[in-house]
């Protein structure tokens, strides 16, 4: 008899084991804790800091640390815009990131499209070469670049933020993996009624591109956006500061005021977060359609 009960309970237990099992995978348990536990180390870092940007000096201090202030307080922000031209910045940063993204989203549309529907001599090396450039980190010729600008006589200008950005390599790999997707029949039917190479880009690939459009624009804006390094270099003049160099001027050499670092830290982050959820849906969709392809 005893026997015969070791045999059944390793039984019955795999019979449970499997059911437990399936009954999670069929419920996309699993899924769910593992997206839950990734959405706590995304959001976590980011309520941290809009909590300790309404805490006091004190409570910034304290141990332990508290997430969200136990006493709200609002001088930070107060601090923050009798510290810094909040205006002026926003609309530096925002006017010179417009006009980065507008330039890399258009030109690198415009070659993923000739990448992707063209055959001519020379594609494939011409395109590696395009990608190359992304393996180069930006401090191995930043200052070359700047010497080149300080020869031109754009030093301390908008302009030269913006002449080094015009075209992206990464814009143009991406465009060619989408437009790989968009029907030569459509082409080639423009081409029979007579329309132009421009006038099908415009007209035809554009248009078919919005997903990818919306990603990438959303995408640069962003990186512009929160772009600190180049700007700190070529802008000496404190009316031109971008918002990333502004903020970094609130921090001391001896003593830094988390509460209104971070208080300066959650103004700057505002457009990029609408921008983020306003175009989501075709982030997501762009994402999709590229995955198909």
């Amino acid at each position: 008899m005893s026997e015969l009960v070791n045999v059944v309970k390793p039984a019955v237990r795999y019979e449970f084991l499997a059911v437990a099992a399936n009954w999670l995978r069929r419920h996309h348990v699993i899924n769910f804790v593992l997206l839950a536990l990734g959405a706590v180390i995304m959001v976590g870092p980011f309520l941290w800091m809009l909590g300790t940007s309404f805490k006091t000096p004190q409570e910034t201090a304290s141990f332990p640390p508290t997430i969200w202030p136990v006493n709200p307080t609002l001088e930070n922000y107060v601090e923050v815009v009798d510290r810094l031209d909040l205006v002026r910045m926003y609309f530096n940063t925002a006017g010179v990131a417009l006009i980065k993204t507008v330039l890399m989203v258009y030109t690198g549309s415009l070659l993923g499209y000739v990448f992707a529907k063209f055959h001519f001599r020379g594609k494939n090396l011409i395109f590696y070469g395009f990608l190359s450039t992304m393996i180069i980190p930006f401090e191995v010729y930043m200052i070359p670049l700047y010497l080149m600008i300080v020869d031109a006589k754009l030093g301390n200008t908008y302009t030269a933020l913006i002449i080094p950005s015009i075209f992206s390599a990464y814009a143009i790999f991406v465009f060619r993996q989408f437009m790989f997707a968009i029907p030569n029949e459509l082409i080639d039917a423009a081409r029979v009624d007579g329309a132009g190479e421009f006038h099908i880009f415009h007209r035809i690939i554009l248009p078919l591109s919005k997903p990818i459009l919306a990603t990438m624009t959303s995408f640069y804006f962003m990186w512009e956006w929160n772009d600190f390094l180049w700007p700190l270099i070529v802008i000496t003049d404190p009316n031109k500061y971008l918002l990333p160099v502004g903020l970094a001027s609130l921090v001391g050499e001896n003593r830094t005021d988390f509460g209104v670092t971070t208080a300066a830290a959650s103004i700057a982050i505002l457009p990029v977060l609408v921008i983020f959820l306003f175009m989501q849906r075709h982030v997501i969709q762009s994402v999709a359609m590229t995955g198909m392809k």
